[in-house]
Protein backbone atom coordinates (compact mmCIF):
# COMPACT_ATOMS: atom_id res chain seq x y z
CA UNK A 1 0.00 0.00 0.00
CA UNK A 2 1.85 3.52 -1.40
CA UNK A 3 0.74 6.60 -0.22
CA UNK A 4 3.16 8.66 -2.89
CA UNK A 5 4.97 10.39 -0.11
CA UNK A 6 8.38 10.96 -0.47
CA UNK A 7 10.73 10.21 2.38
CA UNK A 8 14.44 11.71 3.81
CA UNK A 9 16.08 9.79 6.42
CA UNK A 10 19.06 11.08 7.56
CA UNK A 11 21.63 9.73 10.50
CA UNK A 12 23.99 11.78 12.18
CA UNK A 13 26.85 10.35 14.53
CA UNK A 14 28.49 12.85 16.41
CA UNK A 15 31.70 12.84 18.23
CA UNK A 16 30.75 13.57 21.25
CA UNK A 17 27.63 14.87 23.25
CA UNK A 18 28.74 18.59 23.26
CA UNK A 19 28.76 18.12 19.33
CA UNK A 20 25.22 16.83 19.17
CA UNK A 21 24.08 19.78 21.69
CA UNK A 22 25.52 22.22 19.68
CA UNK A 23 24.06 20.93 16.21
CA UNK A 24 20.64 20.85 18.61
CA UNK A 25 21.04 24.20 18.99
CA UNK A 26 21.12 25.28 15.46
CA UNK A 27 18.37 23.37 14.65
CA UNK A 28 16.13 24.50 17.07
CA UNK A 29 17.39 27.89 16.11
CA UNK A 30 16.28 27.42 12.73
CA UNK A 31 12.44 26.36 13.16
CA UNK A 32 12.05 28.54 16.64
CA UNK A 33 13.64 31.44 15.65
CA UNK A 34 10.83 32.45 12.62
CA UNK A 35 7.70 30.90 12.51
CA UNK A 36 7.70 32.00 8.77
CA UNK A 37 9.98 28.71 7.66
CA UNK A 38 7.80 26.12 9.21
CA UNK A 39 4.61 27.40 7.13
CA UNK A 40 6.91 27.77 3.96
CA UNK A 41 8.11 24.33 4.33
CA UNK A 42 4.17 23.25 4.73
CA UNK A 43 3.48 24.99 2.21
CA UNK A 44 6.28 23.61 -0.68
CA UNK A 45 4.53 20.05 0.82
CA UNK A 46 6.75 19.13 3.53
CA UNK A 47 4.27 17.02 5.97
CA UNK A 48 6.87 15.57 8.89
CA UNK A 49 10.41 16.72 10.30
CA UNK A 50 10.78 14.26 13.12
CA UNK A 51 14.18 14.14 14.84
CA UNK A 52 15.53 10.86 16.97
CA UNK A 53 17.92 10.92 19.36
CA UNK A 54 19.25 7.05 19.79
CA UNK A 55 20.28 5.31 23.08
CA UNK A 56 23.55 4.75 22.14
CA UNK A 57 25.82 6.75 24.71
CA UNK A 58 29.00 6.74 22.42
CA UNK A 59 28.89 7.59 19.46
CA UNK A 60 26.23 10.07 20.16
CA UNK A 61 22.97 9.63 17.13
CA UNK A 62 20.35 11.09 15.92
CA UNK A 63 17.48 10.12 13.16
CA UNK A 64 15.97 13.06 10.89
CA UNK A 65 12.70 12.04 9.12
CA UNK A 66 12.27 14.39 6.76
CA UNK A 67 8.29 13.38 5.00
CA UNK A 68 7.31 15.03 1.71
CA UNK A 69 3.68 14.90 -0.06
CA UNK A 70 5.79 14.25 -3.33
CA UNK A 71 9.12 14.12 -4.76
CA UNK A 72 8.62 17.62 -6.38
CA UNK A 73 7.75 18.82 -2.66
CA UNK A 74 11.55 17.12 -1.47
CA UNK A 75 13.01 19.37 -4.35
CA UNK A 76 11.22 23.12 -3.67
CA UNK A 77 11.69 22.55 0.11
CA UNK A 78 15.36 21.57 -0.97
CA UNK A 79 15.91 25.42 -1.59
CA UNK A 80 14.46 26.60 1.33
CA UNK A 81 16.85 24.65 3.76
CA UNK A 82 19.81 25.74 1.55
CA UNK A 83 18.76 29.46 1.63
CA UNK A 84 17.82 29.94 5.53
CA UNK A 85 19.30 26.45 7.08
CA UNK A 86 22.52 27.86 9.57
CA UNK A 87 25.13 26.41 8.24
CA UNK A 88 27.10 23.96 10.28
CA UNK A 89 30.87 24.54 10.42
CA UNK A 90 33.51 23.44 12.74
CA UNK A 91 31.11 20.62 13.70
CA UNK A 92 32.71 16.82 13.81
CA UNK A 93 30.03 14.41 12.59
CA UNK A 94 29.14 11.85 10.18
CA UNK A 95 25.70 12.10 7.90
CA UNK A 96 24.09 9.56 6.25
CA UNK A 97 20.99 9.87 4.10
CA UNK A 98 19.02 8.04 2.35
CA UNK A 99 15.68 8.89 0.18
CA UNK A 100 13.00 6.81 -1.69
CA UNK A 101 9.14 7.10 -2.32
CA UNK A 102 7.15 5.39 0.33
CA UNK A 103 6.20 1.60 -0.96
CA UNK A 104 4.12 0.19 1.79
CA UNK A 105 2.31 2.38 4.96
CA UNK A 106 0.21 0.07 6.56
CA UNK A 107 -0.23 1.62 9.74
Amino acid sequence: MTDGKFVSVMTNTFASEITYKEWKKKIEEFFFADERIIMLLKQNGMTKYTIYKTDDVEPVKSITIFEYSTKASFDKCQKIFLKFMPKIQNMILKVNIVRGNTIFNKI
